[in-house]
């Protein structure tokens, strides 16, 4: 009797010990955390769903920057020919969706996060914007932006 016993405490142990632990993996908001540099903007302009433009962008340079902290503000950077011009901003992250607000007025636009890891971070923006030759049309841009850090 006292053998049964035994053996089933040890089947149960064995069993216990034997389950695989899953560690649950960093959310986006861990991995965006961090100094993103500009690598590529892709942008694609479009009026009534028809592509008017397209306009591709890999020349940047150190100035050209995002970065992200853990308490949900950050920082923007792009050269100009001033100088590099740096603008504040708060974010939020659900799911692969991040919003960026710019400023009490702005509602932050929807973007989403194609891919991150902790060399590379690839966004997927879609925003309605007033067409550059006449401003009383609204138009959709598409923008696709690449950063490593």
């Amino acid at each position: 009797m006292k053998y049964k016993y035994l053996l089933l405490i040890g089947f149960f142990t064995v069993c216990l010990y034997s389950c695989k632990k899953e560690t649950p993996a960093p959310g986006n908001g861990a991995l965006i955390v961090g100094k993103w540099y500009s690598v590529k903007l892709v942008s694609v302009l479009y009026q009534n769903n028809k592509e008017i433009s397209t306009f591709t962008q890999t020349n940047f340079t150190n100035d050209d920057f995002i970065e992200y902290y853990n308490d949900g503000s950050g920082y923007y950077s792009k050269s100009t020919n001033q100088g590099p011009s740096l603008s504040e901003f708060t974010y939020t992250i659900s799911g692969s969706t991040l919003t960026q607000f710019t400023g009490v007025e702005n509602s932050g636009i929807p973007e989403t996060i194609k891919s991150v890891t902790s060399t590379g971070l690839s966004v997927h923006v879609v925003q309605s914007v007033s067409d550059p030759n006449d401003p009383t049309v609204t138009d959709t841009e598409i923008d696709d932006l690449t950063y490593s850090k």
